[in-house]
């Protein structure tokens, strides 16, 4: 008999497994036959994903979240971790529909948070467009209630941005209810978009498709600041798959990476390692587009060189 059989059911239920988060409840759940079922309770799940994601307690999520294997406790461990960083090959058919579930905060308070339903029937449209989920108009401004006191100070206000903004994007499939979290939590790059004014920043994960290629679900949020007040406003929020190049994918290929994504490996998240595969990416993306460049310029000139050739051949028949 373990010192857990001698605790009331109650006591635990109550006063104990509350108090717990997602990681130490699973962890418990795993020391007695007990805990094991005590742990599983649903209630305890759906309190946790709503207090990590409150986007969760949408009537929508909370509907597609019941029919998962085990409930919110399916949805937590897939939610909850990072996707494997290799795409993983599946033949599934792509799903008609995804759920956008995203919570954005800044020093843990939460400023933004919203459950987006995307239809993705495979059209001759969606499927050639360029695939993208934008969650908020084009003039739309959602206030934050975020303050800065020293707004004259941009290298400062980037730094705090960089430092205490968290975002979560989670992509649901409902048809096969799976779930994945396509954000790197803080941003792996912040600046400030001079032509607009605008403060970007950007939340990615990369996933090698092949050894010498790679793609990249890229969220970026566009933030600014109220002139006079100091707040911080966010204007935008969206959601695009990016190849080595930096190109938006359709979206049939985004569905096909996504679907990839969902179908594969997850592991534990943390340790800035999202912000250095972010850099890698971006160096192959920069040494991409330049050898792009020079194989342009060298077409170039080959066809200046057979111009040239061809002109200068034309007027040696006729002088002749």
């Amino acid at each position: 008999m373990t010192i857990a059989d001698n605790i009331h059911d109650d006591i635990f239920q109550t006063h104990i497994l509350t108090k717990l988060d997602g990681q130490t409840l699973a962890a418990a759940g795993c020391t007695s036959s007990k805990l094991q079922s005590l742990c599983s309770d649903q209630h305890l799940w759906s309190d946790i994903c709503h207090a990590t994601w409150p986007s969760t307690a949408d009537p929508l999520l909370t509907t597609t979240i019941s029919a998962f294997s085990s409930g919110h406790r399916s949805f937590f461990s897939d939610a909850f971790t990072s996707p494997t960083r290799r795409l993983t090959t599946t033949t599934r058919r792509p799903t008609n529909e995804i759920i956008s579930a995203v919570d954005l905060r800044y020093a843990g308070e939460l400023i933004f948070s919203k459950v987006e339903s995307t239809k993705t029937v495979p059209t001759d449209w969606f499927q050639t467009s360029p695939f993208r989920v934008d969650l908020l108009e084009p003039k739309e401004v959602v206030l934050s209630g975020v303050k800065f006191s020293g707004t004259g100070d941009d290298h400062v206000m980037l730094s705090e941005l960089e430092n205490n903004m968290i975002l979560s994007w989670i992509v649901i499939d409902p048809t096969r209810n799976r779930a994945v979290n396509l954000s790197s939590g803080k941003p792996v790059l912040v600046q400030r978009n001079w032509l607009t004014n605008g403060i970007e920043l950007t939340f990615a994960v990369v996933v090698s498709v092949k050894d010498d290629d790679c793609v990249t679900c890229n969220v970026q949020v566009t933030c600014g600041v109220n002139e006079g007040r100091g707040e911080l406003t966010v204007r935008g929020v969206s959601l695009t798959v990016l190849d080595v190049y930096g190109k938006c994918l359709s979206g049939k290929n985004s569905m096909v990476i996504l679907q990839g994504i969902m179908a594969g490996e997850r592991r534990r998240r943390g340790g800035g390692e999202e912000r250095e595969r972010y850099r890698e990416y971006m160096q192959m993306r920069r040494e991409r587009n330049e050898k792009m460049e020079r194989r342009e310029r060298w077409l170039d000139m080959a066809c200046v060189a057979s111009g040239v050739a061809f002109f200068m051949a034309f007027w040696s028949f006729v002088m002749c």
